[in-house]
């Protein structure tokens, strides 16, 4: 059976979580391992070794091993123009890979090489404010301008805004539905949901037809934040999907970034929260950028251009955060007049900066 089959097959058993198909797909040695056990086989697979998996006891969970719904399933993205990546391919982002409710198989309509490409998530409300709209369309602006895509949700608000200023940005974006690739979810959004689809990418883990369910948003944050390097929410309040999302971030081991926001909005609870419990504050647009060591097109190019010394000095600085003149002399293991000559050189390339006797990165 042919692998994308096989694993979209599995995507379509209704009977099996997502965490107890991940657990066969290992113990069986892929997609078409589980297909050809028997239901035997798998029940006791899951009765001896799958503790935890919050599986409910199901009789006949693989009835028939029929395929014609995941022909049908492939046919139409193949008709859409989307692309599917399974579990195992080796497009398959790693990140996601190792959630233990990872998904199958994702269906991906647009640039696909934007599905490896390790962007920062933006999120929050769909009741967003005006600073909030402004906050996630810059701080994605900015973001991008680093020649890294946002990811987000495609919903109103906050998510909208964010796919918006990436876009603006240069950079492509990421819409993680909670729909099929098919549908835009809302409506509203059909501009930009076609803009995505001609300079981003849209991605779903759901039937290409499929309208969705209120149940499938929870489902689709952990995928937000699963193909992200770190998770930025700008508005939300305690009980949210941005505080989903969050959360998802911290199980995976992800950076957070909050907005702090005003006291007296209910909106502003969810970002202020994940501050005092330890989230890193967006203190102005390049707090994103500067944590995360990301670097705007014009310093990209800027240190492809670098002589092998000016590199050696702009790396000691850029791992010591900041160091005394002499302190990068010692460490640099060159002479005070060559030392001074090349962080001089590297100050009006604006990539360093000197405050005193001190040396640092540029802001």
């Amino acid at each position: 059976m042919d692998e994308v089959l096989a694993y979209t097959w599995l995507s379509c058993c209704s009977r099996l979580n997502r965490r107890s198909q991940k657990f066969l797909v290992e113990a069986f040695g892929g997609a078409q391992g589980v297909f050809e056990a028997s239901d035997e086989e798998i029940t006791g697979c899951l009765e001896v070794y799958g503790a935890g998996l919050g599986q409910r006891r199901s009789h006949n969970i693989l009835p028939g091993r029929d395929v014609a719904e995941a022909e049908r399933c492939l046919n139409l993205a193949a008709s859409m123009g989307a692309s599917v990546f399974h579990y195992k391919d080796p497009a398959y982002p790693d990140m996601l890979r190792a959630l233990p409710d990872a998904p199958m198989v994702l269906y991906a309509l647009g640039e696909v090489s934007l599905l490896g490409a390790s962007g920062v998530a933006v999120v929050g409300t769909r009741r967003a404010s005006p600073y909030g709209r402004w906050a996630a369309y810059e701080i994605s602006a900015r973001i991008a301008s680093c020649g890294t895509p946002v990811v987000s949700g495609l919903a109103e608000g906050i998510d909208a805004e964010a796919h918006k200023g990436c876009l603006e940005g240069g950079a492509g974006t990421v819409a993680v539905l909670g729909t099929g690739i098919g549908h835009c979810f809302p409506a509203s959004n059909r501009t930009l949901f076609r803009a995505i689809r001609e300079q981003g990418l849209l991605l779903s883990e759901f039937r290409p037809d499929d309208k969705g369910f209120a149940s499938y948003f929870p489902l689709r944050n952990r995928i937000i934040s699963g193909i992200a390097r770190a998770v930025v929410v700008v508005e939300g309040a305690e009980k949210s999907g941005s505080m989903i999302t969050a959360g998802h971030a911290l199980e995976q081991g992800k950076d957070v970034f909050a907005v702090p926001g005003n006291i007296n909005q209910p909106h502003s609870a969810g970002v202020n929260r994940l501050i005092y419990d330890g989230a890193y504050p967006i203190m102005d647009l390049d707090t994103v950028p500067r944590m995360l060591g990301l670097a705007t097109r014009r310093q990209q190019t800027i240190l492809h251009s670098l002589s092998k010394e000016e590199a050696f000095i702009y790396e000691i600085v850029r791992e010591a955060g900041m160091l005394s003149r002499q302190e990068l002399c010692e460490r640099a293991g060159m002479e005070a007049s060559q030392v001074a000559s090349l962080a001089t050189i590297l100050e009006l390339k604006g990539l360093l900066s000197g405050r005193g006797t001190k040396i640092e990165v540029a802001k």
